[in-house]
């Protein structure tokens, strides 16, 4: 398979990857919610508030499964049309992940290892993903691709916070043991740095350096980025 058709399912192939675990955590919760036998933590305290723990899951699934192929720039080139009506799905879902975890982070009781640090930067993260949603959204509405693209970037990075906690919670388990509340605010923190570092370096590379002509930055991200919604 030539090296630009490998690329063009690579980046999906990835993205689903790394949302594989939280995905299926999604789904037991929401079968543990329709009545079947607990097999995650904290069951009685998600069943507190079923409907926005059922909103979270929904949206979040949504988000991360259509975002997955929204920034493979050949597969998204290809197929213009699907990129336009799944971003019109994908930003719906994106807010409602963001505004829905806000609200279980505000409202639901704080699990055994929360920490009162670790509610406080889920509420950051809440409120910056659905920040760069809402501006990805005004700068494709103003043809203004590559600030959409870079927002939108940034979205979805924070969005998979999920998927990179699984492999720094697996690490702190190798390395130090159980978990503790340190631990967990530790490893949840330094997942959405990773997510949002990774997300800046991609956008710079992309973009190219600061000095690069803006006519060429302007050629790339017509050629490259996403439709209008």
């Amino acid at each position: 398979m030539p090296s630009s058709a490998r690329s063009t399912w690579l980046i999906p192939a990835g993205l689903l990857l790394l949302s594989a675990v939280p995905v299926a955590a999604g789904g037991l919760r929401l079968t543990e919610l329709a009545g079947g036998a607990q097999v995650l933590p904290d069951g009685d305290r998600i069943a507190s508030a079923p409907l926005p723990v059922i909103v979270h899951i929904v949206a979040v699934t949504g988000f991360s499964v259509l975002g997955a192929f929204q920034f493979a720039p050949r597969f998204r080139r290809r197929h213009r049309r699907w990129h336009r009506v799944a971003g019109r799905i994908l930003i719906p879902c994106g807010l409602l992940t963001a505004l829905s975890g806000l609200w279980l982070t505000l409202f639901l009781p704080p699990g055994a290892l929360d920490s009162g640090t670790l509610v406080a930067v889920r509420v950051v993260v809440s409120v910056a993903m659905a920040g760069s949603i809402v501006l990805g959204f005004v700068a494709v509405r103003r043809r203004d691709f590559t600030r959409h693209r870079a927002w939108m970037i940034r979205g979805y990075a924070i969005g998979m916070g999920a998927g990179t906690q699984f492999f720094t919670q697996m690490a702190w388990l190798a390395a130090v043991g159980p978990l503790t509340t340190f631990g967990r605010t530790g490893t949840m923190t330094a997942a959405w740095l990773i997510n949002v570092i990774l997300a800046e370096w991609i956008i710079r590379r992309r973009d190219g350096t600061a000095g690069a002509r803006p006519a060429a930055r302007g050629r790339r991200a017509r050629e490259d980025t996403a439709i209008p919604v």
